[in-house]
């Protein structure tokens, strides 16, 4: 394996696990070797190697069990995308590619969602939007409610994928949520999420992704 300049010790052990794992050498339900045979492989302490299992572990690609050390999970597609989080979150402040990312992405979870119509579902977001009205003075709370509301339908297309990579987007611009209200504001989400849900409540399968994609480039625009 080759190694980066500048990558710790940590991230060696990091990297050198998940190339075993994505090549499918390390399948599923595989002891891995253990934490000396590791650190003599790779030339690093075993505490480097245990910080490696540890993030691995968190992230659910491997998992330690009494008696039978530690082993490769029966990977999902979308476990992939939590490794995300800790480049992305690098680049966090950088929310106008976030939002240009969410445009298409977006636009085709309103579209899946409008092909899965579940009434329940579509209740939920107008629970939200209701909610967002009310907490329209608290910033953080309102955009609390704004994620809830896309999230809820990303959830609705029934796709662990796009559940994921929102669920991982979501996560990064939380961190964010003050400079989002201060830039953006809560009028561009009010009018066009109340316009969003009523197309979706009328499976207008044409003017609903339409007014999702107006609704982020005019987020986008906000930014510029």
């Amino acid at each position: 394996m080759k190694v980066l300049e500048g990558q710790t010790p940590s991230e060696r052990v990091f990297d050198y696990i998940m190339e075993k794992v994505v090549i499918k050498e390390w399948k599923p339900y595989t002891k891995i070797m253990s934490e000396k045979e590791l650190g003599d492989e790779l030339n690093v302490s075993r505490i480097s190697v245990r910080q490696a299992l540890d993030k691995l572990v968190a992230l659910g690609i491997l998992v330690k069990k009494k008696g039978s050390g530690t082993v490769v999970q029966d990977i999902k597609p979308q476990v992939f995308f939590k490794s995300l989080i800790p480049a992305l979150v690098l680049n966090e402040n950088d929310i106008k590619s976030i939002i240009e990312f969410r445009i298409p992405f977006e636009q085709g979870n309103v579209e899946m969602f409008i092909k899965n119509y579940d009434e329940d579902r579509v209740k939920r977001l107008r629970e939200i939007h209701e909610n967002m009205k009310k907490s329209y003075s608290d910033p953080e709370e309102f955009h609390l409610h704004d994620f809830y509301f896309h999230k809820e339908i990303a959830y609705g297309t029934g796709n662990q994928i796009v559940i994921s990579i929102s669920e991982t987007l979501h996560s990064i611009l939380k961190f964010n949520i003050k400079q989002l209200y201060t830039d953006v504001g809560p009028d561009i989400a009010m009018e066009f999420h109340e316009e969003i849900l009523n197309a979706i409540e009328n499976r207008d399968k044409e003017l609903a992704p339409l007014l999702m994609r107006r609704h982020l480039e005019a987020t986008l625009q906000k930014l510029e």
